[in-house]
């Protein structure tokens, strides 16, 4: 009965251990924002800054400029929007960044911050 009671408990803590040890390893706050959910995924844990909302918004304005369906029903075209978004993607990416804080922790301020980008960038 103990060396079954000893084995138990042997078991427990390697696998709290080898818990800890993983988690410790894929940290949150680490994660580099490369796409729009990305930025709400790190937002879960840490503070996203101004650059990594407009890194994400840049991704989700490109996916839009791709998506011929969607260009089709605005009137648009693939081409003429990767040309607009190429022009404006520097200006647009400034203006948010003179104004505003460092790092955000609320997703609707993010959210508000992503879509002036994307509309920015999209007009």
């Amino acid at each position: 009965m103990k060396s079954f009671i000893l084995v138990l408990l042997s078991a427990l803590a390697i696998g709290y251990y080898l818990t800890a040890k993983a988690n410790s390893g894929t940290s949150i706050n680490s994660t580099n924002v490369e796409k729009y959910s990305d930025i709400f995924f790190k937002l879960e844990t840490s503070p996203v800054s101004m650059s990594e909302i407009i890194v994400g918004a840049k991704h989700f304005a490109v996916t839009l400029c791709e998506d011929g369906g969607y260009q089709q029903a605005l009137g648009g075209s693939v081409s003429a929007c990767k040309l607009n978004f190429d022009r404006t993607k520097d200006m647009c990416s400034r203006y948010p960044v003179a104004e505003k804080e460092q790092f955000y922790t609320d997703k609707a301020i993010v959210s508000l911050l992503a879509e002036q980008f994307i509309n920015c960038v999209s007009s």
